[in-house]
């Protein structure tokens, strides 16, 4: 059973609030010589409350066991890597969350390491550690923990997963 793709989907409660300076670049608004307008700063808080927050909804999506909703914070080409062979694309990772789900998952737990920005704020990635018991082979609970990272890609100002590791 596939118990590390779970922890994986980085089912996070916590953020590190390590302020990076945002940088903006200014154009000039086209058809006009005068005026120019400046793009937004990138809010690195806000970005990564709204990771935080896909965390959390995915953390509760998974203890529901509803495999639909999971499937909307992954980028359709993701790569998954846990225990065994790599997991490419929305199909096969749904065809191994429905199988994960069936391990009766409870007393998740996730602590978050942080929440960290590539330099143009295009992409970030997340870590942790999780816990969580589930049912065994011979149905008797297993204990599993380990630590996870996540790669975001954020595609017009929404944030989805594109690599994820669990160990």
């Amino acid at each position: 059973m596939r118990i590390t793709m779970i922890a994986v989907g980085s089912l996070l409660l916590f953020g590190c609030n390590k302020p990076t300076p945002a940088t903006a670049d200014s154009a000039a608004v086209p058809g006009t010589t005068t005026s120019s307008t400046t793009a937004a700063p990138f809010d690195e808080n806000a970005a990564r409350a709204q990771i935080l927050g896909a965390d959390s909804a995915f953390q509760r999506a998974l203890v529901a066991k509803q495999v639909d909703s999971l499937m909307v914070y992954y980028d359709p080409d993701v790569v998954s890597m846990g225990s065994g062979k790599p997991v490419k694309g929305t199909t096969d990772l749904r065809a191994s969350y429905d199988k994960a789900v069936k391990a009766n998952n409870r007393n998740l737990s996730f602590q978050s390491g942080g929440v960290n920005f590539s330099n143009d704020h295009s992409m970030a990635w997340d870590h942790g550690t999780f816990t969580g018991t589930s049912d065994g082979p011979n149905g008797k609970p297993v204990t599993h923990s380990g630590s996870f990272m996540n790669v975001w890609k954020n595609v017009n100002g929404r944030w989805v997963i594109v690599a994820e590791i669990g160990t």
